[in-house]
């Protein structure tokens, strides 16, 4: 027997050493890559160039990585490798030494316009008071939750008594609502909504209607009911509506504690004066009743801040545990409140100094003042020129910091309870410097944050649920655990790794078993116990929004009104074959304002003679493209007798599109280019 088993294992070992390991790993953005942008992957353990192959088994690029550079918050040495050139639509593996790495990298236009519409829906799942019909939810429909509005004064508020007080988001995996993380997150969509209102004046994502208003206009003013609810008679703001403590693992409408408005605070309430003075200038055009109501609501709140300078919230009641969002300097919130009601309201009284050079979080929001006064300039002057410096040198140490490792812009420190959001806000940081010089290092940093959220990191998988070849499949989020349902609401992004372990202990205090590798960016489970490392939430998913949304709009032809010339973008049409095909639906951009996307249902785009110089209305367009030029040509025939020297061209090279017309070359607004 012992001679027997003695031979097996000199067979299996003499076959381990017969096959040499290939240990290697590519780490890409698994959702996909835009044809005509920037694209990079991360690769650990190789050696040899990169090849990537098409569908056919054709090498159709091969590139050489950079040197390797280590990477101390996985601790790992990371080659980078940028693969730009590789700019036809389609699926393709990628091989090292013969070896095939991964067989899912995906090069598409509208790339992620499913993520952004996916990321702002998961507010739609996170909406109090009211049934999720199937209609819109899908297999997540579920009944109505915290449907009664009575709640009770905290003896925290200084009052007794009962507010009404309903609708609003859910914060997290839990179902309280706060202000404060309320604050940072209607802030964060609705900058993305004033930054590109064309762009989203259109998009949908099958949510119930509100009015006439788009859709992310609907969604956040759901949020902004409930906010206007916990205002008191004085102006101030109740801190939370909550029960005492959290519920169980049930589904909303079967958590029946008894809901309370808890505390009062300055914080809370200069939060909500920002929130409601930005969103009554950009609520003005579809109703103005509502925009009047928001903006006196946002005065009223300023007041009482500055008559109540110090009414912190430093922790919660000795009866409440639910989460505390605590504050011991409103300082920053009152100088986003001020600078957002001078924005709107003009009155100089409510202007005041101060910047910072740090990314905001829901504890700190000088950045989002920083934000606003930068983009501001005529308004702000130098206070507007010392934003600008700011955002640009934390900008720049971002961009040298996604040189190197991963190619990110995160740090080991960066590790921290919602790491996630942290790479999400510093891209949406980059995207505001790049606003205000349109230089690309700037917008490609961005990109890279994005890339790292959606699987270029050291997990190796997508941190948003239901987006990628590896995704979240257990979030620490009571819906998703208690609807029997086996994947869990799409657009979720998770909070992410970081080495902590608050959640590390036994299963019977509903905690988990030690994650933590050591590594501050590995230090994650997929676990439902792990609310350090997989709950989700809504300041969380709102900078994903942000920064995806942006990302898309631009490359649809958008910019923000302040934005430096040269911003928006175009995307380059997809295509696998010499003839480069666009949506029927999409036209040459009119002020910037619609896209060339490509789909393979149509060869002909429609060309405005309003738009395009010397093109009639009834002109159509043929795409052709030349892969070994890495150029465009979009012919627009306008009259088959003309000379063909006067015929306009469209033209796209260099990542911008222009008119060709007699030698010379015009913008799409038909003004003579230099």
């Amino acid at each position: 027997m012992f001679v027997k088993n003695h031979a097996l294992k000199s067979v299996a070992l003499a076959a381990l050493v017969a096959a040499p390991a290939f240990a290697a790993t590519a780490y890409i953005n698994q959702i996909g890559y835009r044809p005509g942008d920037f694209k990079e992957l991360a690769l650990v353990d190789a050696n040899g160039n990169v090849d990537f192959v098409n569908a056919a088994g054709q090498v159709v690029l091969s590139v050489t990585p950079k040197a390797a550079s280590y990477w101390d918050a996985s601790g790992q040495n990371v080659q980078l490798v940028d693969f730009s050139k590789l700019a036809e639509a389609g699926k393709y593996s990628i091989k090292v030494n013969g070896n095939v790495l991964r067989s899912d990298l995906v090069v598409k236009s509208q790339t992620y316009e499913e993520i952004v519409k996916a990321s702002i829906k998961w507010f739609y799942y996170q909406r109090a008071s009211m049934a999720l019909e199937s209609q819109y939810a899908g297999k997540w429909a579920r009944a109505a939750g915290h449907t009664n509005p009575t709640a009770e004064l905290h003896n925290s508020t200084g009052a007794s008594g009962t507010i009404n007080s309903s609708k609003g988001w859910y914060d997290a995996g839990d179902y309280g609502r706060y202000i404060v993380n309320s604050g940072i997150t209607t802030y964060t969509l609705l900058s993305l909504y004033e930054h590109f209102p064309q762009y989203f004046k259109t998009l949908k994502w099958n949510i119930p209607a509100e009015g006439s208003l788009p859709d992310l206009l609907a969604e956040i003013k759901y949020n902004l009911d409930w906010m206007l609810t916990m205002q008191a008679s004085d102006g101030g703001v109740y801190h939370k509506l909550t029960s005492l403590g959290f519920p169980g693992d049930v589904m909303p409408a079967q958590d029946n504690s008894k809901l309370y408005a808890i505390g009062k605070s300055t914080a809370g309430t200069f939060d909500f004066a920002a929130v409601m003075a930005m969103a009554s200038r950009i609520y003005k055009p579809f109703d103005a009743a509502y925009a009047s109501k928001c903006l006196e609501a946002a005065k009223k709140a300023y007041a009482w801040g500055q008559q109540n300078p110090s009414r912190n919230y430093l922790a919660n009641p000795s009866d409440v545990s639910t989460g505390a969002y605590e504050n011991d300097n409103p300082n920053d919130e009152k100088i986003l409140a001020g600078t957002e009601l001078f924005i709107t309201t003009g009155d100089a009284s409510y202007k005041q100094s101060g910047s910072s050079e740090y990314v905001s979080y829901w504890g700190d929001v000088m950045g989002l003042a920083t934000y606003e006064k930068a983009t501001h300039q005529t308004q702000f002057g130098g206070d507007a020129s010392e934003a600008k410096q700011k955002i640009l040198g934390t900008a720049d140490k971002f961009v040298n910091r996604a040189e190197s490792g991963f190619g990110v812009t995160m740090v080991k420190d960066d590790f921290v309870w919602g790491s996630n959001s942290t790479a999400a806000n510093q891209g949406v940081w980059l995207l505001h410097a790049y606003y205000l010089t349109g230089e690309q290092k700037y917008y490609k940093a961005a990109v890279k944050a994005l890339d790292y959220l959606l699987g270029k990191n050291p997990l190796d998988m997508s941190f948003v649920t239901g987006y990628g070849t590896k995704s979240p499949k257990m979030p620490h989020h009571r819906p998703s655990t208690s609807d029997n349902v086996e994947e869990p609401i799409p657009g979720m992004l998770v909070g992410g790794p970081q080495p902590g372990g608050e959640d590390v202990g036994s299963a019977a205090e509903w905690k988990c078993p030690d994650y933590r590798t050591g590594q501050a960016a590995t230090a994650y489970t997929d676990q439902r116990c792990s609310y350090a490392t997989n709950e989700v939430a809504i300041n969380w998913n709102a900078p994903l929004a942000y920064l995806a949304g942006a990302i898309e709009a631009i490359n649809s032809g958008f910019a923000p009104e302040f934005a430096a010339a040269g911003v928006a973008k175009q995307d380059t049409p997809a295509s696998s074959s010499s003839e480069v095909p666009a949506s029927s639906s999409s036209s040459v951009p009119q002020s910037s304002s619609s896209a060339i996307s490509g789909n393979s249902s149509s060869s002909e785009m429609p060309a405005s003679s309003s738009s395009i110089p010397g093109v009639s209305s009834s002109s159509s367009t043929n795409i052709e493209s030349s892969s070994s030029q890495g150029t465009i040509a979009i012919h627009a025939p306008v009259d088959y007798k003309a000379v063909h020297s006067t015929q306009p061209r469209l033209r796209f090279d260099d990542q911008k599109l222009f008119v060709e017309k007699g030698g010379k070359r015009f913008d799409l607004k038909g003004h003579r280019i230099k």
